[in-house]
């Protein structure tokens, strides 16, 4: 029996996935294995390894180093899932395709790339509660085939905010035609709140422009206010 545990083949864990996903071959043991050709309803994932932290099971905690790459598109990192559906992460790094499967909120036929780095994410079961890092959002292109740039949000800790107040980062952008400063909070719905200041930089094409006057009067920089809110 202590055998069969220790050498539990990774294809024994095939039943053990969630619906609607699939992998084409799994290698190795469910303690450290690979999987090649992960699918889901939405599309094809890539290729999988992992190393479960053995450990962590004592602790009522499922918890394992994952590496999932698809050509460009990477997720590396530590993942794990506790009592209660609760989920967390640590040291993640990532570079995906950014589009409304992935973010609902998001226009179809909008698309951009996310990228990131953060060391700590927790959802709780509801919502995000913590997290620090990094996330960058890159070349976001309108459904109409609009350039808009590219932006930064970097969350860090507060140690002046109390253990339950929702994580917000400072926004602020990359370049591109949109001068931007504002503050990015997740909220309890789960969802977001978007707000700051905004202006088109002068090589901007003359339509953004004409768009932002929509949010009022701008101050002596140029800047207008703006404040986005959704659920996700």
């Amino acid at each position: 029996m202590l055998v069969l545990i220790v050498l539990l083949p990774a294809r024994w864990i095939s039943p053990l996935l969630p619906k609607g996903m699939h992998c084409q071959q799994l290698d190795g043991s469910a303690w450290r294995g690979s999987c090649s050709g992960l699918t889901t309803g939405g599309g094809v994932l890539g290729d999988m390894d992992w190393n479960l932290h053995v450990l962590q099971l004592l602790r009522g905690r499922l918890e394992l180093q994952l590496n999932l790459t698809n050509q460009n598109d990477y997720v590396r990192g530590v993942l794990g899932m506790g009592l209660g559906g609760a989920l967390h992460g640590r040291n993640l790094t990532f570079d995906l395709p950014l589009t409304s499967v992935l973010v609902s909120s998001l226009p179809a036929g909008a698309h951009a790339r996310l990228a990131g780095t953060v060391a700590r994410i927790d959802w709780n079961g509801k919502y995000v509660d913590t997290l620090q890092g990094e996330l960058r959002v890159l070349d976001f292109m309108s459904a109409q085939g609009q350039a808009f740039g590219s932006y930064q949000a970097t969350f860090a800790p507060d140690a002046n905010a109390g253990p339950a107040a929702p994580p917000t980062a400072v926004v602020h952008d990359l370049g591109g035609p949109l001068a931007l400063a504002a503050t990015l909070q997740l909220t309890h719905d789960p969802g977001y709140l978007l707000q700051g200041e905004v202006a088109a930089r002068p090589s901007a094409p003359p339509q953004f422009a004409d768009q932002l006057k929509y949010l009022g009067t701008p101050d002596a920089s140029g800047r207008r206010p703006f404040s986005l809110s959704g659920t996700f």
